[in-house]
């Protein structure tokens, strides 16, 4: 047996064989073409197969999921002139057949991404490479799917997969997926997660053969070749234990999560859509803690209008009926961009502008928003939330720009809700540090675990050279989730986590005992977290709280609440 290290990026155990999978270009030999014309037919009939296979995905997941979104960044890069324009040049003025010149283009364009030495955008190196592997198989006349050669239920293993092909993945076929390269927040993390798989990434493997029989667990990152009986009894041991928890918290899921003293901890759902506002009511969702707002701005050359954002908020507000949905206004910038909203190049876009800065420099972009809101607000329990506030000057500026809204919908006549609950994310330190004057302007706080660990600790998380060091356990990020819960319990606010470390069940203990009273998850966590709180005492994890905001280190923490 021998044992390697990875990031976990999906939790769940994988026993199975190994299949390897090759991603990359297809080999292709420069050749000169006699009929240019015919070769621009053969191109443009490529396209609109590759076009329409990411348009039957884009369905297939559901818009706003994540993977969607990832899809249909897609889309958006073969319709993109610089891309498809210079393939048609290389291929009329200089009569180059199809496939020769969507290799060059592809590798060109992927090569300059790469020597900009940025992790966003090496990530969208990979997307190029996608969007060109697929258009380069088209016209040569092989299958877009390349799971032909996948006879049996595997671990999947590779350098690393293009997001096309772990969309493809025939049901049932994959047991796990483990790559050498990729961060915990690449794309397949993102895809794994959301089919329920365990992945480990940024593993160092030795060269394997076909059918080597292999074992990992997604929760840890460990990967086994080869492993010992002992190993294999301890492994699905472990698996079993998870299987009847799941089972467990699926027949209570509907029920609320009260502590063994009878503290309620409202478990909410992260959305992107009205589709994942259905999935979230029937996994037992207690309402919306996170409605990611800028997955309605994807696939568009325009910014979405007023009218179309109030049905899509009034949609999800009708299903959750008395429960509360908490929309985040756009949040862009950093590592998210949106068609048809320009920022420009930034030296260092997650200090940049961002969040509410952003569309507090664009008025007419977050009037169109609130108003919609607004609107929207009188089909059910709505909260405005701002991403990315600093200080109080930010918080400042948005409450004015909902009172203007509010002016202009009772000038336009309007209907608009009143009743509504104003916060912020916490996710900037500073923020944090001075929650206790921003708590008096805000009826909650939802604290943002990813970008608070970022930016606490100096860590880019999504460069997988460092990506490891991006621990929520954190005892620094523990003292500023502290402070903000200290301070709104002081005046009266609720607070909440939204951000990936409410999903962790390993977190619960500590997170309730800093005085968190709302945690938003992953559709698919709701019934876990849920069943997490029903086994704990308040007063126990308060306890325990203060020994983890006295540990040295992560390590510490995790040492400390593995004893719960």
């Amino acid at each position: 047996m021998i044992g390697f290290s990875g990031i976990g990026a999906s939790p769940g155990i994988a026993i199975g064989p190994v299949h390897l999978h090759v991603s990359g270009l297809p080999e292709v030999s420069p050749r000169r073409v006699s009929d240019p014309r015919a070769e621009m037919a053969k191109l443009a009939r490529s396209e609109e197969l590759v076009r329409a296979r990411l348009e039957g995905l884009q369905d297939l997941h559901g818009e706003g999921s994540e993977e969607a979104e990832v899809i249909g960044a897609h889309l958006l890069l073969l319709d993109d002139p610089e891309f498809s324009d210079e393939i048609r040049m290389l291929v009329e003025s200089e009569s180059l057949c199809s496939e020769a010149a969507i290799h060059q283009v592809t590798e060109e364009s992927a090569a300059i991404l790469e020597s900009l030495d940025d992790e966003y955008l090496a990530a969208r190196a990979a997307d190029v490479r996608d969007v060109g592997n697929q258009l380069l198989r088209s016209v040569l006349g092989l299958p877009l799917d390349t799971w032909d050669d996948l006879a049996a239920p595997s671990i999947l293993v590779a350098s690393d997969f293009f997001p096309s092909e772990t969309a493809t993945l025939p049901p049932g076929m994959a047991l796990g997926l483990c790559t050498m390269e990729g961060s915990p927040t690449s794309h397949i993390a993102v895809f794994a997660r959301g089919m329920g798989l365990p992945a480990v990434v940024g593993t160092d493997l030795p060269e394997l053969q076909p059918g080597t029989l292999m074992a990992m667990d997604g929760d840890t990152g460990e990967v086994y070749v080869d492993p010992t009986q002992e190993m294999l009894d301890v492994l699905r041991e472990r698996q079993e234990r998870q299987n009847r928890a799941e089972e467990k918290a699926a027949e209570r899921t509907h029920e609320p999560a009260v502590t063994l003293d009878g503290i309620h901890i409202e478990v909410a759902a992260n959305i992107g859509s009205d589709e994942d506002a259905r999935r979230a009511v029937e996994r037992g969702a207690e309402g919306v803690g996170l409605f990611r707002t800028e997955f309605l701005f994807l696939d568009r050359t325009r910014p979405i209008s007023e009218d179309e954002q109030y049905e899509a908020y009034r949609s999800v507000l009708s299903a959750f009926g008395d429960h509360l949905v908490v929309v985040r206004t756009l949040d862009v910038g950093g590592d998210k961009q949106v068609p048809g909203i320009e920022i420009g190049e930034e030296l260092n876009p997650f200090l940049g502008l961002r969040g509410i800065r952003l569309t507090l420099a664009r008025p007419e972009l977050m009037r169109t928003q609130l108003r919609a809101l607004l609107r929207a607000g009188t089909a059910g329990q709505l909260a405005i939330m701002a991403p990315m506030v600093a200080g109080l000057a930010d918080l400042m500026d948005f409450r004015t720009a909902l009172e203007e809204a509010e002016r202009s919908l009772a000038g336009d006549g309007l209907e608009y809700a009143t009743g509504y609950q104003v916060g912020i994310m916490i996710e900037v330190p500073s923020a944090a540090l001075v929650a206790a004057r921003l708590a008096r302007h805000v009826d909650f706080f939802s604290i943002g675990t990813n970008d608070l660990t970022q930016y606490t600790l100096a860590v880019d998380r999504t460069n997988r050279e460092v990506a490891g060091r991006a621990d929520a356990f954190d005892p620094a990020v523990l003292r500023l989730i502290a402070e903000t819960a200290s301070a709104a319990g002081s005046s009266g606010c609720w607070v909440g986590v939204c951000g990936a470390m409410a999903g962790d069940p390993l977190a619960v203990p500590v997170l309730i005992g800093l005085g968190v009273t709302e945690l938003s998850v992953a559709i698919p966590s709701v019934p876990t977290i849920k069943e997490r709180v029903r086994e704990l005492d308040r007063e126990a994890c308060r306890t325990l709280a203060n020994r983890c905001l006295g540990a040295a280190d992560s390590s510490e923490v995790r040492m400390l609440l593995n004893t719960v």
